[in-house]
């Protein structure tokens, strides 16, 4: 009997001792599971996409100045400061946004096309925003391209009253692998490439186009070329449009067109021209502000930027200014 109580009372001691570590282990698992969540299943499709990375210069500089205001006179130093910074990218955004659409009035396109939105996907971050095409054939290329077109159109608009302004802006454009992240967001080397061509080559204010654009639209024209439908020939003659929002900058390298005859073909003249001499006074400004500061990097740079201004001022009937 003495026998059989001792044992029974063991069992319920071992019972006991295999819930509290199956109760230990339920709880270990439980905090491992709000630890590390299971991901969630979801499928991105990897494609090719153009990316536009445009990004306001000198806004952090102004803004790291900012304090905290205790007076009245401070406090309308500081909103005069926001307005020159916060409230001029805010416009700036507004200005890519409303230009996406205003440039395929020049496309003849057919009415049903009229109706639909080809703006390209946008984005704002600080004082940088990104413009992205996915450039999927759904429709013989026609989409893709006419985004294409809008995102270029836009981008020179943007340089132009950036300058205008008086807030230098750089850029790079490319073409490469990404997929969305989520509605909206791109990730992948297309971002990489454009964002690089901005911060480590463009070197001063200007729109670097990247070799694998050039190379995209250059075998796009190619194939075009081949075919004779008139959808075909309504391809080329967009491709040849994205061609001619380009060129060779005085260094080789290709950059955005902006005042050059492929935008002067479908903007407004009267109303560029007023911008146009306001960005032009801008870079001649900045140049001979460097050179009375004997900063011989920055007035090289603006000195670049004021030849390509008076290259192209005579598309507008504008003059240079002299020497």
């Amino acid at each position: 009997m003495g026998k059989a109580t001792r044992t029974s009372k063991s069992s319920r001691k071992s019972s006991r001792k295999h819930n509290r570590a199956a109760l230990e282990s339920r709880q270990r698992a439980a905090k491992a599971a709000k630890t590390n969540p299971k991901p969630i299943e979801e499928t991105h499709t990897l494609g090719w996409h153009l990316v536009a990375f445009l990004d306001v210069l000198g806004q952090r500089e102004r803004f790291r100045q900012l304090r905290l205001p205790k007076t009245p006179e401070e406090h309308t130093a500081v909103q005069g400061v926001l307005r020159d910074t916060v409230g001029f990218v805010l416009s700036l955004r507004r200005v890519f946004r409303k230009n996406f659409e205003r440039f395929k009035v020049g496309l003849n396109l057919k009415p049903d096309e009229e109706k639909v939105i080809h703006t390209p996907n946008f984005v704002g971050f600080s004082d940088s925003f990104i413009a992205f095409v996915a450039l999927r054939n759904v429709d013989n290329h026609r989409t893709p391209n006419i985004r294409m077109f809008s995102t270029l159109s836009a981008a020179c608009v943007v340089m132009v009253t950036s300058l205008a302004s008086g807030h230098a802006l750089r850029g790079g454009i490319d073409v490469g692998l990404a997929t969305e992240m989520c509605p909206g967001e791109i990730y992948g080397t297309a971002l990489e490439r454009a964002y690089l061509l901005e911060s480590r080559q463009a070197d001063y204010p200007r729109v670097l186009i990247g070799d694998e654009l050039w190379r995209y639209l250059s075998l796009s024209l190619d194939e075009t070329e081949k075919l004779t439908t008139p959808e075909d020939r309504f391809l080329g003659m967009l491709i040849r449009k994205e061609m001619e929002l380009t060129c060779l900058d005085a260094d080789g390298r290709r950059i955005l067109d902006y005042l050059g005859p492929g935008i002067a073909n479908i903007s407004r003249p009267r109303q560029e021209n007023t911008a146009v001499k306001r960005a032009y006074q801008f870079a001649l400004d900045q140049h001979e502000h460097w050179l009375s500061t004997g900063n011989t990097q920055l007035s090289g740079r603006y000195a670049i930027l004021r030849r390509y201004f008076e290259s192209r001022l005579a598309l507008g009937g504008l003059a240079a200014a002299k020497s």
